[in-house]
């Protein structure tokens, strides 16, 4: 994490978070060989890019390494009147796992002391369900429809 910098991201990253999403598909899962799915993910790449609270990590060469998709959850914003948020999307490039760029982003996130959701798809190959747990998130719940899982981390009451 040495070499690099986070910052929020913004509309004009699109462009290079939706590339590191191409590149890193098949860890998320997500095909996107279908329209659908294409348009389903740079549908809520858009929301995340403009929701102020997505981070992303910077190398030297100012190429995006690492990106967290996250936005307001909107039922819990809408119903509750929480300032929880909701992660919906971790990419992080290969050559940059297991250095600590995800701990990192997440970290981040956790320290606006709002609770955080994270949605995992099944089948998720680069490993954020175990940095999640490191991280203190608990499973919420299963999509019935196999989708995947939530979960959920809480600040302490003493924060």
């Amino acid at each position: 994490m040495a070499d690099l910098t986070q910052r929020a991201a913004s509309l004009e990253d699109l462009r290079d978070i939706w590339g590191l999403l191409q590149q890193v598909a098949s860890d998320i899962p997500a095909d996107l060989r279908s329209e659908a799915e294409q348009e389903n993910i740079l549908t809520e790449l858009m929301a995340c890019c403009t929701s102020g609270f997505s981070p992303i990590a910077v190398d030297k060469n100012k190429a995006i390494v690492g990106a967290l998709l996250v936005r307001r959850d909107d039922f819990e914003w809408g119903f509750k009147n929480s300032q929880a948020v909701h992660i919906s999307y971790a990419a992080i490039a290969p050559g940059h796992r297991d250095q600590g760029v995800c701990a990192a982003l997440v970290t981040e996130i956790q320290e606006r002391k709002a609770p955080v959701y994270a949605s995992v798809k099944s089948g998720n190959q680069f490993g954020f369900v175990d940095e999640l747990m490191k991280l203190g998130f608990m499973h919420e719940c299963t999509a019935a429809s196999g989708w995947g899982d939530l979960y959920k981390w809480q600040p302490s009451p003493s924060n």
